[in-house]
């Protein structure tokens, strides 16, 4: 029975997945070295992401058969820059999705050219921020300029791995915005708007083409037979939307550490300046959504800052008072809608009857007010409503979270169990059936345990407030000289 192999190239982890015809999955998770220190610095050992693979992938031949795997796709997190040099090593620390220290060069790049003339260069909404590749290579430009001189190709972490297992160097359109534009018709190319050599981008092609096959190397290390097509992959966290089987009006939120909103539409790519527009390759669908910065990092960060395990205090049954403080979960900045790193969260209506747990269930109620702040957003765009609303991740766990979402959302609320590996292998499996897209026959098992979720009805929302608020502390920004896209 053929098989399909997906791989996860995440931040602190690397997953691998078999998923069969049959619909049977087997996964394994291997921790990579010193994450959390990477994400303090902003930086990763690349090889880290390798030896990572190669254990993950050793576990799983431990568990089930590779022998029949007949195709293989990569996804990974994004926008992480890797510097290649002629031989396909690196020459630099990848300079994670999560470092900001280009901030300035960002201000730099919008005295060059003006948002939406940038829009044009990329051929998509991009922001421009330390986030994004741009200002991350021009910050390389006048600090690191022997890293410029020595790169012979700038790919993402699923593109190096994909490297390992091929030989080949490429990529997918999606994951190398801000590298190459998006509009192929386009005159100045995203490196060349920034002093570099267009050559520097890896070949691009779609999610599910094939841009090489396992080696005879690669097939000795890995225990994947050789000669396997191995395709170009995508990012993350349209890997975890593929595994949700939604249809076209459907909404979702990836509540994890932050939060990705968003819908599947069967309309032409929306070009907006809250969100992000992914084309399904050529399938005729598109994934509109937006990043946020708050998610389970905010409330860990309220644990550590109210008193350990305030949240775990907040019983499921306690109804919220009427008279509760609001908080805006900036604590990050914000990305989608307002992309801005310098903006910070705030509590309004705080009183001296106010009490530690009201201050932490406002954290999880802003939390989710954020996350309606970008499917507003999505609506907006598409001028169509959302028909149901899943959410999965990590926060859809948290019960106190999702009592606030009923009530917050107008769309009904359902539980689903997301898994980006898994979006990975469903690439593969594409790859080698075209038509079978969007068709969720081979994961319907997950499918059928998608549950509602009930509101409470003494939970209301205060979305509206909360809205006045956020533009109470934007003017507040504006006023600091700390300009949002808002």
């Amino acid at each position: 029975m053929a098989s399909y192999v997906g791989i996860d190239v995440g931040t602190s982890s690397v997953k691998v997945g078999l998923l069969t015809d049959a619909g049977a999955w087997s996964v394994q998770s291997v921790p990579v070295f010193e994450s959390s220190a990477s994400l303090k610095t902003g930086t990763m050992d690349v090889e880290a992401w390798w030896t990572a693979t190669l254990q993950a992938l050793h576990n799983l031949g431990q568990s089930v058969s590779l022998e029949e795997v007949t195709a293989l796709a990569v996804i990974g997190n994004t926008p992480t820059l890797i510097c290649l040099d002629g031989n396909g090593d690196a020459v630099y620390p990848a300079i994670l999705w999560s470092d900001t220290r280009a901030e300035q060069e960002a201000h730099e790049l919008l005295e060059e050219h003006t948002l939406t003339q940038w829009n044009r260069i990329y051929g998509t909404y991009i922001p421009i921020s330390g986030a994004y590749p741009s200002a991350k290579l021009r910050w390389l430009q006048k600090h690191e300029p022997w890293v410029i001189k020595r790169t012979a190709k700038i790919v993402q972490p699923k593109d190096f791995v994909n490297y390992r297992l091929t030989q080949v160097i490429a990529g997918d359109h999606w994951t190398s915005k801000g590298l190459v534009s998006l509009d192929r018709h386009n005159g100045l190319q995203p490196l060349e708007a920034i002093g570099l050599d267009q050559s520097l981008a890896p070949p691009c092609h779609r999610p599910v083409d094939t841009i090489g096959y396992i080696t005879t190397s690669a097939s000795n290390c890995t225990g994947l037979p050789q000669g396997v097509s191995v395709m170009a992959g995508w990012s993350d966290t349209l890997g975890a939307v593929l595994s949700l089987g939604l249809k076209a009006g459907d909404g979702f939120i990836l509540s994890g550490t932050s939060d990705s909103i968003g819908m599947i539409t069967e309309q032409s790519p929306l070009v907006t300046e809250a969100l992000l527009c992914a084309p399904v390759w050529d399938t005729g669908y598109a994934i509109l959504y937006g990043p946020t910065s708050s998610g389970l990092s905010t409330l860990t960060w309220a644990d550590e800052a109210l008193g350990p395990s305030l949240l775990a205090e907040i019983p499921e049954t306690i109804l919220p008072s009427a008279q509760r403080p609001l908080f805006v979960p900036y604590v990050l900045g914000q990305r989608s809608p307002i992309w801005n790193d310098r903006i910070r969260g705030a509590w309004f209506d705080v009183d001296v009857l106010t009490t530690r747990t009201q201050l932490g269930d406002a954290v999880l109620e802003g939390v989710v007010n954020a996350e309606r702040d970008v499917l507003e957003a999505v609506t907006a765009a598409t001028g169509t409503p959302c028909t149901r609303l899943v959410v999965t991740g990590g926060g859809s766990r948290v019960v106190r979270l999702n009592q606030w979402r009923t009530a917050i959302f107008d769309a009904p609320l359902w539980e689903g169990a997301s898994d980006p590996v898994l979006g990975a292998a469903l690439i593969a499996y594409w790859g080698t059936h075209p038509h079978a897209f969007p068709s969720p026959e081979i994961i319907r098992s997950s499918l059928d345990r998608m549950r509602q979720i009930k509101p409470v009805a003494q939970f209301t929302s205060r979305y509206e407030r909360y809205r006045h608020a956020k533009r109470s502390l934007v003017a507040y920004t504006l006023a600091e000289g700390m300009e949002p896209n808002e």
